[in-house]
């Protein structure tokens, strides 16, 4: 068996501990405290908290609990301490109360400020990375379909990523709203064109039927090829490759001493390969190939095959989102809707917005004008597209992770940029991912109703 080429991130003993030690946080703190108000019970019984003492001891336990774990945990830290200067000392010490108070507020500050930002600094990477690594595979499909389509379409070249499109088409064209279905037929086409493409003789794709659930295992259904032995699902997910696939989340073949692909390990694998696809770190689906010819069993076609199905994979998902998404009124942009979509999701669970800028226009030609002066002017993540009610023209920009101040700044340089007085004649309206709602009454001009 071998893996693809790419190094698993092995978690450190450290990470482990880290996570276990987040996952008890109020258990810790409460026996963190407890030790610390015990071993002040036998060295000074009257100054349990050494609140009297030339350091203060407590705020800097105070200090170390609120700092790693938050306010919740140095609140709890607080109301132990409290209770024990209030059965241990004479005379409540208020002020050494309210100084620890105090102090505990301030580090709780800088825990939240601090994990915002890691928190969002996190989620614009993993975004960038997803951007990335669709345009690369996009990429990547144009530069494989003259290699591979054009040796078996000798009379009439193909491109495989027309014929990715036209998969997508002819399922869009399915009458029916079971995403499913549509699913269904979206892999059925794909297993028919590897067929043809790369000499594919049989193989299935077990997928998600409901993307939101983590486990492929315990949620999937099962997509064969048109002479594709059927397997029951205990058989798929008890194969060797298939396992480790998953777990791994990599292609997985069988190959000689070298690693190459071969076929002389056949008797030992019930199937050949298993390339899955991974969406947001959950494995969302699983090619499997069960029989294939010697002579196109090499790892320029497995590579070629896993790029197509991730191709295929991620248009899938944008169409399944697609199904059940916002929608920005008058907006038929599709990718525009796809990234919306993308960026609400990311400002709904983790709290990190992103600005939509709307530029309305009364004029045909000055749409066109100050559009194209936009689109020389995008930054590599943004995007815009064009919409039309009524009268009037909106120019809408999504600045993905970026706040109102970016947007400004964008129009501060678009307006400099426009070398006709009038051109830059314009209104402009900033709203956030989640404002949709007053977003669309602007676009349809509703609010004078």
């Amino acid at each position: 068996m071998n893996f693809a080429n790419k190094r698993i991130k092995k978690i450190s003993k450290l990470d482990i501990f880290l996570n276990k030690v987040k996952r008890y946080a109020y258990l810790e703190t409460i026996a963190i405290v407890g030790v610390f108000l015990l071993v002040g019970y036998f060295i000074s019984p009257q100054d349990i908290c050494f609140v009297h003492k030339q350091i203060s001891y407590v705020l800097i336990l105070l200090a170390i609990i609120t700092l790693f774990h938050g306010f919740e945990n140095g609140l709890v830290a607080i109301g132990m301490i409290s209770l024990s200067m209030w059965a241990f000392y004479p005379e409540f010490p208020y002020i050494e109360f309210l100084v620890t108070l105090m102090m505990t507020m301030i580090f709780s500050e800088f825990h939240y400020y601090w994990t915002k930002r890691i928190k969002e600094l996190t989620v614009e990477a993993n975004y960038k990375a997803a951007k990335l690594n669709e345009l690369s595979k996009a990429f990547y499909t144009l530069k494989i379909s003259h290699d591979q389509l054009e040796k078996n379409y000798v009379v009439k070249p193909m491109s495989i990523r027309n014929a990715i499109e036209s998969i997508i088409t002819t399922a869009k064209e399915l009458q029916t709203d079971n995403t499913n279905e549509r699913t269904d037929k979206f892999y059925e086409n794909f297993l028919a064109l590897l067929e043809k493409s790369f000499n594919v003789n049989s193989g299935f794709i077990i997928y998600k039927n409901n993307i939101d659930h983590e486990l492929i295992k315990e949620n999937s259904n099962i997509i064969y090829s048109s002479t594709c032995e059927e397997y029951s699902k205990d058989e798929i997910m008890s194969s060797y490759l298939v396992n480790r696939a998953i777990q791994f989340k990599q292609p997985i073949y069988i190959s000689d001493a070298v690693g190459e692909p071969s076929l002389e390990n056949k008797e030992n694998s019930r199937f050949l390969v298993a390339i899955p696809f991974v969406l947001e770190n959950n494995v969302n689906s699983v090619m499997v190939i069960d029989s294939m010819p010697f002579m196109a069993f090499n790892k320029e076609n497995l590579i070629s095959i896993s790029i197509l199905l991730e191709y295929l994979s991620i248009a899938i998902a944008k169409n399944n989102t697609l199904t059940n998404s916002h929608h920005i009124s008058k907006v038929i942009d599709e990718d525009f809707t796809y990234e919306y979509n993308r960026l609400r999701y990311i400002a709904d669970n983790y709290h990190v917005d992103s600005t939509i800028m709307i530029i309305k226009i009364d004029n045909e030609l000055q749409t066109r004008k100050v559009h194209e002066k936009i689109k020389q002017m995008l930054r590599s993540l943004d995007i815009a597209t064009v919409v039309k009610h009524k009268e009037s023209s909106f120019i809408i920009l999504l600045f993905p992770l970026s706040d109102e101040s970016s947007a400004l700044g964008f129009l501060s340089r678009l307006k400099h940029n426009i070398k006709d007085d009038y051109d830059k004649q314009f209104q402009n309206m900033n709203f956030s991912t989640k404002e949709l709602d007053l977003l669309n009454e602007y676009i349809e001009d509703n609010y004078h109703d």
